[in-house]
């Protein structure tokens, strides 16, 4: 199967298990980047929305996007892996769909959701597969660049050298670009502004192994209650535990 042939849309089964998996979630918590498709939950529970930009400046920075198309008024404005205006242990849950691949420091992130969230509360994570987008031309992201972006910040020359190869890539995939000049300025005014490119790209495995991982370092400890490969194998989707 070819990136052209993939059905993008919900099938009856998919939509399914992607119910019964949010079906679990009760009380109160947060979805950081809904942006315009917010995920369903059950009837009682309390959702509120994080992002970085407010809804007037998201539709100012993603045009593309339908002038009907209801974007929802985050209740906090902040980055996605440093949610200060939040207590420690004060939600039931928190839901990610396609937006840890947007963020540099995919681990700093999960250790802030981690933090968040009281003992046994859920963390959904819907991911794309690198094999059936745009990034099947990429790299597969390996745990040992996470690791390294996790312990050297921005503004250090090796970080910053290995994200503007995530631009240069993204430059070639998305951009279409071949020319390397061409990709090079593109990529670097990329990075200038910030642009929220996919940094990176996985399997499914991938994003277990970096739970295991996580949990065995002692920075997190999350269960996999479930997983499962939606819309035909475009994305795939965790639901964990805190312990």
């Amino acid at each position: 199967m070819t990136v052209e042939d993939v059905d993008y849309t919900y099938s009856a089964a998919d939509l399914e298990r992607r119910t019964a998996m949010l079906g679990r979630l009760e009380g109160r918590g947060i979805e950081i980047g809904a942006f315009h498709s917010p995920l369903p939950v059950p009837d009682g529970v309390e959702v509120m929305y994080v992002d970085l930009l407010t809804s007037e400046a998201q539709r100012r920075y993603f045009p593309e996007v339908p002038d009907d198309a209801e974007i929802v008024e985050p209740f906090l404005i902040a980055p996605a892996d440093d949610l200060k205006g939040i207590d420690t242990a004060a939600l039931n849950f928190v839901l990610s769909s396609h937006l840890l691949e947007h963020i540099s420091d995919p681990i700093a992130a999960i250790r802030e959701w981690y933090r968040v969230l009281q003992p046994g509360g859920l963390l959904f994570v819907c991911l794309p597969d690198r094999r059936h987008t745009f990034d099947r031309t990429r790299v597969r992201t390996p745990l040992s660049h996470l690791c390294l972006d996790a312990t050297e910040e921005l503004g250090v020359p090796a970080r910053d050298a290995r994200d503007l190869e995530h631009y240069r890539e993204w430059s070639r995939a998305v951009n279409y670009l071949e020319d390397p000049a061409q990709v090079d300025f593109w990529a670097r005014h990329l990075q200038r502004i910030q642009y929220p490119i996919h940094f990176h790209c996985w399997h499914p495995e991938d994003f277990r192994e970096l739970v295991d991982y996580l949990r065995e370092q002692g920075a997190t400890s999350f269960e996999v209650l479930d997983g499962v490969v939606l819309k035909n194998g475009y994305e795939f989707v965790y639901l964990l535990r805190k312990l």
